[in-house]
């Protein structure tokens, strides 16, 4: 099943205050402070929903009352990727995107090279294909991602 940017995850209160729950064990287990500011990069990042870069985020947030610096925002999404609340894709330019995953399904993606066009999709069989590797390897996998580089059939 293919899906587009424009599918987002409805994000509750609820969500938000269960995967900040999470995050704030993560710091807490590191030793790192627990700040309002990570709080606030956390809540916007699965606000966003679908993908975004740093700089997005980063402008989204100095504006406002409330405002959170450059720096900050990079840390925090360094932590979110570390605590696998948030994901990061590469594209072939080697820049980096970011996508919330907490409470949401495993997918891969397709990437448009002409476009940017992100593309989700889900596919039992490439999971599978996946597997028999990996137990064909003796190979315990951990996770697994997949990105496909192409031309959606807007741009063709």
């Amino acid at each position: 099943m293919a899906t587009s940017d424009n599918n987002k995850a409805a994000v509750t209160d609820t969500l938000l205050q269960e995967a900040w729950d999470e995050f704030r064990s993560f710091i807490k287990r590191r030793g790192d402070r627990v700040t309002e500011t990570r709080r606030i990069v956390l809540n916007r990042a699965l606000q966003r929903g679908g993908h975004f870069q740093a700089d997005e985020l980063a402008q989204d947030l100095s504006r406002g009352a409330v405002r959170v610096s450059r720096g900050t925002v990079y840390r925090t999404l360094a932590l979110l990727v570390e605590a696998e609340l948030v994901r990061e894709i590469r594209d072939r330019d080697t820049h980096v995107h970011y996508e919330p995953v907490y409470n949401r399904p495993h997918h891969e993606h397709m990437i448009c090279e002409s476009c940017g066009a992100f593309i989700e999709f889900d596919d039992a069989a490439i999971h599978s294909l996946i597997q028999k590797a990996c137990d064909r390897m003796g190979f315990e996998q951990v996770s697994h991602r997949l990105v496909i580089f192409g031309v959606c059939k807007e741009c063709q």
